[in-house]
């Protein structure tokens, strides 16, 4: 395992971002994990949901999330085209991947096809003044986010995670 994958499985991580610490209060139904890498989020998620999708265009990443999360369904697919069904997902979850997604407004159009008309977009991202972190260059904002979404989702809630990242929960706007 190289040191970036060991970074991110790091249990000292939970100090600074504990998923168990937001989830349990938002996670529900059928959840899609776009860009999961090795599974931080994953080996989490299939305690609180009904479902659990876990992609990553890393297959080698894939291999070491499905040595924590057993019982997700693992998807060696870009964010921007999956094989998930349309209007199956309840809530998608992008932790800390957004942000390195290389079209956008193409994972954007697939997430509005796999969720459900009332899903949920679930942000936990990196602040843009954190002292550490991908490059100040590529993170995005609470606002960058809610302003990128905004076209058919509106902000529902803010929640905490941590003293580096921020927590968002974006719902799909009634058409």
């Amino acid at each position: 395992m190289d040191k970036f994958v060991t970074h991110l499985l790091n249990p000292e991580r939970k100090k600074m971002e504990d998923p168990e610490k937001f989830l349990p209060s938002i996670i529900h139904g059928v959840v899609a994990e776009l860009g999961c890498g090795p599974g931080y989020y994953c080996q989490f998620l299939v305690k609180y949901a009904v479902k659990v999708y876990c992609v990553d265009r890393n297959k080698e990443l894939l291999e070491i999330a499905k040595e924590l999360a057993k019982n997700a369904i693992f998807l060696n697919e870009d964010a921007c085209k999956t094989s998930i069904p349309s209007s199956s997902v309840d809530q998608v979850l992008f932790a800390n991947s957004f942000h390195d997604m290389r079209d956008k407004k193409k994972v954007y159009e697939e997430v509005k096809r796999i969720l459900k008309p009332e899903g949920e977009v679930i942000i936990v991202d990196w602040k843009k003044d954190a002292n550490f972190g991908p490059p100040k260059s590529v993170r995005m904002s609470k606002e960058d986010y809610i302003n990128f979404f905004s076209q058919d989702f509106e902000l529902e809630k803010e929640f905490e995670v941590g003293p580096y990242h921020f927590g968002l929960v974006l719902k799909r706007k009634e058409k």
